[in-house]
């Protein structure tokens, strides 16, 4: 009984990763629009005309992408879990990789968040805060404790 609550709380949890990110993703989709045209909370537009236009186009082009690719990344591992839950596999191995690439991709869409007055002030300061570090690290450190785990339940499976 418990354990089928416990499966039950898994599959409840990945579906809500998917409903989240999914509102994620079209949050951040409304975000760039509204900061490319100067809207939705965005006092102006961005000035192209000023300097830094090539670093403007990378920085936007980046955190465009950090942002996918991390989105991307939870619904995939939400989608591995789901897998893993009909076979009652509890840490599928295809998401191990997953954590380590979320970690990284989730600290460079936190590096480029915390610098977007790029976009807007003519001298640019690079800002790099300790709050960067702090989610990536913790992903990190789960996706080793993850990888033990899955490793352990792997290697029980073939001595049983």
């Amino acid at each position: 009984m418990t354990k089928q609550k416990t499966w039950k709380s898994i599959r409840f949890c990945c579906y809500t990763t998917i409903v989240f990110c999914t509102a994620w993703a079209v949050l951040l989709l409304l975000g760039f629009i509204g900061l490319l045209a100067g809207k939705g909370g965005v006092d102006h537009a961005i000035d192209w005309s000023q300097n830094n236009v090539l670093m403007k186009i990378v920085f936007l082009v980046v955190d465009i992408i950090s942002a996918a690719v991390t989105i991307g990344i939870c619904v995939k591992a939400a989608l591995n879990f789901l897998k893993g839950s009909r076979d009652s596999i509890v840490f599928p191995q295809s998401n191990v990789g997953l954590f380590f690439w979320l970690a990284l991709a989730y600290f460079v869409h936190r590096l480029c968040w915390s610098n977007h007055s790029i976009y807007f002030e003519e001298d640019f300061i690079f800002c790099f805060a300790h709050s960067n570090l702090v989610i990536p690290f913790c992903i990190l450190f789960f996706a080793f404790m993850y990888k033990v785990a899955a490793d352990v339940v792997e290697e029980n499976n073939l001595t049983v």
